[in-house]
């Protein structure tokens, strides 16, 4: 169905069963004039980590207490450690399942998160408070972010809380990784599957009366030589098909992490956070011509300190401070020229950051939060293929400023959110032998101020309304203005993007007695108007380069559902329905933006029994274009995949996993030219102490 124009969610489905509501579960909402109940009761300015009563807490699968949302109007979803505990899983796998959003694999250890129609660069994604989209390329791999550590998953959709520093057109996803809180103790886990995969993960903690020591190692390796289906190269003839095993996709990677706290008298704290990233893969390019021999290795460093004092002026002041240093080195061979013209490139990023914030309690009804950040990054660009190596430094300087005001009324019913953030650039690009130049729309300064607005409105303990409304700009990054030298194609001529947005949303959550233990339903409609849009498109075989649309309108309806009945079973249901349109005007006018799939579908049921449980997933993708101009021979087709598991408690805090992957053995793609595994066999045992 192409639509031209306005599109409107809600419009009828190709996927089967159209009218499915998707699942996702909520827990009751606080009453909002908790507000006065002190500082850890308002959002806090600098991280998510710290509970905040008085706020609503959107949840699925569990109530576990933990992060709650910084924004009480916001559409946002936490997966906790509990809800993914025992699978073999990945971050990829587990946001794949998230309402809203899509993931976009090449099949081995790289992925990229989408949210709402977005671009991977429009995603803003945090470890630990600390934001890792980089300068020199905003998208963030998720194979770089083990499971092993992580304590919980925010995901937010469609609007940036005002309380990071980070803007975002999409969304944004925090990750936070396990504390001692308390509690002595550690645990380790093994696994291994198909195509050589396997992993080891262990951790340690102690806690003391003033201070807890959190430390975690993850290591994972895998050959990942599955068979695909090979067209060599000519998409529009099949008597030289062939089937075909991946090669040169193989990857080694070891992550450290480690967390300390000391609590400072009463009421303050400060937190030290360090991880450490090494991996070293194959690369081995697009499916009908495949690369032996090109090579990459990245290693990544991290740390940050945070100090909070909450408690003040009798409870009504809330303060934070937090610095971070991150480093990141990426080494890439393709000396023999198979994936585009050879080289020998090495990028180094760097960013230093600053943080303050404060929360004002002012009244019972009120709360205003103050935030200013400063990073600076810096990037050197190597290239040893060439006759002088360096091809330049760059720098940007980013200063953050954001005022918010959480405003109660109607007795608590009615909860007003505005903020505004202005952010200014300073960038600049001093080139090297190479003569690469920066345009000067980056060497100067630049600055904008954007706004949003949200409300919550609750109808009884049951029911909620919330909506939000709000503008976004996002300057390019050096990726996709110079591109890599390799598959990735420069484009200095880029224009910042521009836009607006708006959701608007019900949820409902009920809970009852042994039958019906839980209950929830969310529907949200929601639309992106963005100018200038960048968007990746294919420029050659195996190339792509970043272009500027004139007009984009993304516009769709998210459905969740949850539902827990008796003490056995739970089941999980999420849809999402969107329509990615050019609206430029030109010869695409009304066509799908390419890599945007109308429908995507995920469920699940569990079934838990004496001494384990049952599992079973469901993925629905529906069928998505690679180019411009919807054509059908290039789309790729929808997809149905299916997972079942099965977790079985032993004795002394031993536990085993048997997980089956794509059980019904489908070749599938989420890039073109770029296969994903068929059926997959893993298993997992995990010991807790």
């Amino acid at each position: 169905m192409r639509g031209r124009g306005r599109p409107r969610a809600g419009i009828r489905s190709r996927a089967p069963g159209a009218a499915i509501l998707a699942f996702a579960a909520l827990i009751p909402f606080p009453r909002a004039d908790a507000l006065a109940d002190g500082g850890a009761a308002t959002p806090s300015p600098a991280s998510a980590a710290a509970p905040q009563a008085g706020l609503e807490r959107v949840e699925v699968r569990d109530t576990a207490e933990g992060p709650a949302a910084l924004d009480p109007t916001a559409f946002a979803t936490v997966i906790r450690a509990e809800d993914f505990a025992g699978r073999v899983a990945s971050l990829d796998e587990l946001l794949r399942q998230t309402v809203g959003v899509q993931v976009r694999s090449l099949g081995g250890p790289f992925a990229t998160v989408s949210i709402r129609g977005s671009t991977a660069e429009q995603v803003v994604v945090y470890l630990d408070g600390v934001p890792l989209n980089r300068a020199l390329g905003g998208a963030v791999n998720l194979a770089d972010l083990p499971l092993g550590q992580v304590d919980s998953i925010e995901i937010y959709r469609g609007f940036t809380p005002a309380s990071l520093p980070a803007a975002s057109i999409g969304g944004a996803v925090l990750i936070h990784t396990r504390q001692a809180e308390g509690r002595s103790g550690g645990g380790a886990s093994a696994a291994y599957g198909s195509y050589g995969t396997g992993e080891a993960v262990a951790s340690l903690s102690a806690s003391r009366p003033r201070s807890d020591l959190f430390l975690g190692l993850d290591a994972s390796t895998a050959r990942g030589d599955f068979r695909f289906a090979d067209d060599n190269g000519t998409t529009f003839t099949t008597a030289d098909d062939a089937a075909a095993r991946r090669a040169n996709n193989d990857f080694t990677q070891g992550n450290l992490t480690g967390r300390w706290s000391l609590r400072l008298g009463e009421r303050a704290r400060v937190r030290l956070s360090a991880d450490a990233l090494s991996r070293h893969q194959g690369v081995p390019g697009i499916d009908a011509n495949q690369s032996k021999t090109a090579r990459l290795a990245a290693a990544r460093g991290l740390l940050r300190s945070e100090i909070e004092a909450p408690g003040l002026l009798d409870g009504r002041l809330l303060l934070r401070g937090a610095l971070d240093y991150t480093h990141y080195t990426e080494a890439f061979d393709d000396r023999l020229g198979d994936l585009g013209a050879a080289r020998r490139s090495e990028d180094r990023t760097s960013s230093f950051a600053q943080e303050i914030g404060a929360v004002v309690v002012a009244g019972r009804r009120q709360a205003v939060s103050l935030m200013a950040s400063h990073r600076r990054e810096t990037a050197g660009l190597r290239d040893r293929m060439l006759a002088e190596p360096d091809i330049g430094r760059a720098s940007r300087d980013t200063a953050v400023v954001t005022l918010e005001d959480q405003i109660s009324l109607a007795s608590g019913r009615l909860t007003l959110n505005p903020s505004l953030r202005h952010e200014r650039y300073d960038g600049s690009f001093r080139p090297g032998p190479a003569d690469m130049l920066l345009p000067d729309s980056l060497t100067a300064s630049d600055g904008h101020t954007t706004g949003k607005v949200g409300f919550r409105l609750r109808a009884g303990e049951a029911f909620t309304l919330k909506g939000n409304a709000g503008r976004f700009v996002r300057l390019p990054d050096f990726t996709e203005l110079f591109g890599d030298r390799g598959s990735v194609r420069g484009n200095p001529a880029l224009v910042p993007e521009r836009g607006r947005s708006i959701d608007l949303g019900i949820v409902v959550s009920r809970r009852a007695g042994p039958l019906l233990r839980q209950a929830g339903l969310e529907a949200t409609v929601f639309e992106t108007l963005a100018d200038d849009l960048i968007l990746f498109v294919r420029n050659s075989q195996g190339t792509v380069v970043a272009r500027n649309f004139g007009r984009a309108r993304v516009a769709g309806i998210e459905l969740s559902l949850s539902l827990a009945l008796g003490a056995r079973f739970t089941g999980s249901l999420n849809a999402t329905h969107q329509r990615a349109v050019d609206v430029s005007g030109d010869r695409s006018n009304g066509l799908l933006l390419p890599g945007r799939p109308e429908d995507e579908i995920s469920a699940g049921a569990g079934w838990r029994t004496a001494r384990g449980q049952i599992s079973y997933e469901f993925t629905y993708v529906g069928r998505n274009f690679t180019e411009s101009f919807e054509t059908a021979s290039l789309a790729l087709p929808a997809r149905y995949l299916h997972d079942v598991a099965y977790r079985l408690r032993l004795a002394h805090g031993l536990q085993a996993t048997l997980e089956i992957k794509n059980l019904f053995d489908r070749r599938t793609y989420d890039v073109a030219q770029f296969p994903l595994p068929g059926r997959s066999v893993n298993g997992r045992v995990a010991w807790e102490f």
